[in-house]
């Protein structure tokens, strides 16, 4: 026995400063992704916060699933929480960055609109565009301030606009420089242009409305096809509360709902994107 203990903690001592370096590597990567990330969207943090996030996170969360969990799946619980601390961060964020994008293209009709009378009062596109960035809350008063100050550095109008996309893609705005750009080369009217814009913006927003309304109904189904199966459980449960103690008891049993867990998100993701449509 005492072989067998000094075997494993001789094993632990060599193979553990190894994994605690590629621990950190991992971290600090994803902690400079994550960083940048929240750099676009102008929030400030700092990097030893983040990097703690990540490295703590887990191990924090997997405790709490460890100590609230009941006894037979305390494992389940342990899982459970390290992975939501290992991928909760991340996911935040991306979140935030789709609620930021949404409301770019919600406010680029004004934006738009702000340039054509810009450029109709006899302004520049670049002096059109300060306009914007006063007039407009941020977003977009942030996103066109970069384009701005771009090219006070000395990067094209051209190159300015693309970076705008990269951060900020989307078919209407695609549209907008791509009519900026022709105009510059070719000559055309601008305001003209950025007005069929905004009327496109406006009647595909209208379709996106009706198909969110025709498969409203789809997505509601969806939501109560995952919980219910929750819900009887907890029903059956809450009367027998030895009912499932055969399921949760045997490695069979355990197996089989892991099976039906997985099975009820594939069901629940299959079901929301067969009622999602976008892109219009």
């Amino acid at each position: 026995m005492a072989l067998v203990f000094s075997s494993a903690f001789l094993l632990t001592q060599i193979c553990m400063p190894s994994i605690m370096n590629q621990v950190i590597r991992i971290n600090e990567h994803r902690t400079k992704n994550l960083t940048e990330q929240m750099e676009k969207m102008f929030i400030k943090t700092r990097v030893k916060t983040v990097f703690l996030i990540y490295t703590f996170g887990p191990i924090l969360l997997a405790l709490v699933g460890y100590l609230t969990f009941p006894s037979n799946v305390k494992l389940l619980g342990v899982v459970s929480g390290g992975i939501i601390g290992f991928l909760g961060p991340s996911v935040y964020v991306k979140y935030l960055d789709g609620i930021r994008k949404a409301k770019f293209q919600d406010q680029l009709i004004d934006s738009l609109m702000i340039l054509s009378s810009s450029l109709k009062g006899g302004l520049s596109l670049v002096q059109a565009i300060e306009v914007v960035v006063e007039e407009i809350p941020v977003p977009a008063s942030d996103e066109f301030g970069i384009v701005l100050a771009e090219n006070k550095m000395g990067v094209s109008l051209e190159d300015s606009m693309a970076h705008l996309f990269q951060r900020m893609p989307s078919a209407a705005l695609d549209q907008m420089i791509t009519s900026i750009l022709l105009a510059r080369e070719t000559g055309g009217n601008l305001p003209i242009i950025f007005q069929r814009i905004i009327n496109t913006i406006r009647e595909n927003k209208k379709i996106q409305q009706n198909i969110d309304n025709l498969t409203l109904q789809g997505k509601i189904q969806g939501v109560i096809m995952s919980l219910l199966p929750i819900g009887f459980a907890m029903i059956v449960t809450s009367t027998n509360p030895k009912f499932f103690d055969q399921m949760l008891n045997t490695d069979l049993g355990r197996m089989l709902l892991a099976y039906a867990f997985v099975s009820e998100l594939i069901g629940a993701f299959l079901i929301w994107k067969i009622s999602s449509f976008k892109d219009f």
